[in-house]
């Protein structure tokens, strides 16, 4: 405040004009209790005033400083209520919280790549091409199992044990790949 009381001396402004300069920041003070934000609504409440009596003038300027604390006092009003709208609780702020961004933390991106990498290699690893064609368009591609059927040239029974070998193929190649340990690890992050 000295230094805004100092730089309003080194204008010339008026005794006068620092007195309601004063007040206006005694007022918003008592209000809001933010020096800060105190600060700021006093240079508000003077560009209010200045662009409604630009406008209008007052019937009667000795009320000059009423109608300036009264200003002031709207002007911390307002932003109070602002403030507790941003803060208003939904009742569901705990939901939000957990849908968090799964990106927003690098060590579960970096985590998904490896097993991205890791279910690849193995799949290239698979000794059949039905094998992996498979597994990718059931599990990775998630294709209508009719479709699937009709491009392989199977029917349904035969599907469900196409499939289940596949899947035994590939926990092989991934049981001497990984250790039970890593296995564990694997599934559990999934």
């Amino acid at each position: 405040m000295a230094e805004m009381d100092a730089a309003a001396r080194s204008l010339n402004c008026p005794a006068e004009l620092q007195g309601l300069r004063d007040g206006v920041l005694h007022v918003l003070r008592h209000v809001l209790r933010d020096k800060t934000m105190a600060d700021d609504l006093c240079n508000e409440t003077f560009r209010v005033v200045l662009e409604r009596l630009r406008q209008q003038p007052l019937e009667e300027p000795e009320k000059l400083a009423p109608f300036l604390a009264q200003t002031a006092r709207l002007l911390a009003r307002n932003a109070q209520r602002a403030e507790v709208r941003r803060r208003t609780f939904t009742g569901q702020q705990q939901a939000i919280d957990e849908f968090g961004d799964p990106e927003a933390d690098p060590s579960a991106v970096s985590q998904a790549q490896a097993r991205t990498d890791a279910v690849q290699k193995i799949l290239a690893e698979l000794p059949t091409v039905r094998d992996r064609e498979i597994l990718v368009r059931v599990y990775l591609r998630d294709e209508d199992k009719d479709q699937v059927c009709r491009d392989l040239g199977i029917d349904d029974a035969h599907f469900r044990r196409v499939v289940f070998r596949a899947r035994e193929r590939f926990k092989a190649l991934l049981d001497k790949r990984y250790r039970a340990a890593d296995l564990y690890c694997f599934a559990v992050s999934l």
